[in-house]
């Protein structure tokens, strides 16, 4: 049995990608060993929501010191980190050979766990597209923000052009209120629907809350930190029902799916562009 995985996609940055990530992975890993891979190579910041110093990263398996089997950083029971490193310009683009390596030995570690979930970095770029792709789902979270919705869009118009049959899920995070989240879901899902042909499935929002400014600080997924904040038992509903998803896929395998949708070689120019 391989993995069942998760992207945990955004449009543009600052929009709680990463927050939502640790959580999410804390709850899967209570329920089934878990590997959380920080795929904002290069610009990685997933160990400090995990509050862990991972000895090693990605960078050191590209650059051929370790193994990834050896880079792993334990985070607590049943949850491990594979760490994307930091301020590393040229991991943000992997030569062929390296996304190669790296699909393999993929494909050789999550047979190891139960569950596979993949902070990736925001925008479209042909190396956060591949990974998003390769999952077996996505989740895109965005804001009420006109700006975080338009690239949200733009995110999912790419991924639909990479992976048609993919099905697209999507949380709205630091609503004000639950009026406020309706009437962004159904714009997106109404624009997603128009002008794509595909409506992705609204799973719920997190509202404002400063438990969650609190928690990132102490570096605690909000999960474990302060779980009866707002914040957090919204978070609780939306990372059970991710949960039931995962349980029900028949994974198709992390690394042998990313070897086929760019492991080995950038997508085309043609597909990942402007939107």
């Amino acid at each position: 049995m391989r993995a069942a995985s998760l992207c945990v996609a955004s449009g543009k940055g600052g929009v709680g990608k990463s927050f939502l990530s640790a959580s999410i992975a804390a709850y899967c890993a209570s329920r089934g060993r878990t590997l959380l891979i920080d795929a904002d190579l290069g610009m990685g910041n997933a160990h400090i929501l995990q509050g862990v110093k991972p000895q090693a990263s990605l960078v050191d398996f590209i650059e051929r010191e370790h193994t990834i089997g050896d880079i792993r950083t334990p985070c607590g029971e049943g949850l491990d980190l594979l760490a994307g490193g930091s301020g590393i310009p040229h991991m943000a683009v992997l030569q062929r050979e390296d996304r190669a390596r790296l699909s393999d030995q993929l494909a050789e570690l999550e047979v190891s766990y139960k569950f596979l979930l993949l902070d990736s970095a925001a925008g479209i770029s042909s190396q956060t597209m591949s990974f998003a792709a390769a999952a077996d789902r996505l989740l895109l979270v965005l804001t009420p923000d006109v700006t975080s919705m338009t690239d949200a869009y733009g995110f999912l118009k790419v991924h639909n052009q990479v992976r048609p049959a993919g099905e697209a899920l999507f949380v709205i995070n630091r609503a004000k209120d639950e009026e406020q989240a309706h009437k962004t879901a159904d714009k997106f899902r109404e624009v997603s629907e128009r002008f794509l042909g595909v409506q992705p499935r609204w799973l719920g929002f997190l509202p404002e809350d400063p438990a969650v400014g609190a928690s990132v600080n102490r570096g605690t997924p909000l999960l474990l930190d302060d779980p009866s904040a707002p914040a957090g038992r919204a978070l609780t509903g939306i990372a059970g029902q991710l949960f039931s998803e995962l349980e029900c896929l028949s994974p198709r395998g992390l690394g042998r799916s990313l070897q086929s949708v760019g492991g080995g070689q950038p997508l085309s120019p043609s597909v990942v562009r402007e939107t």
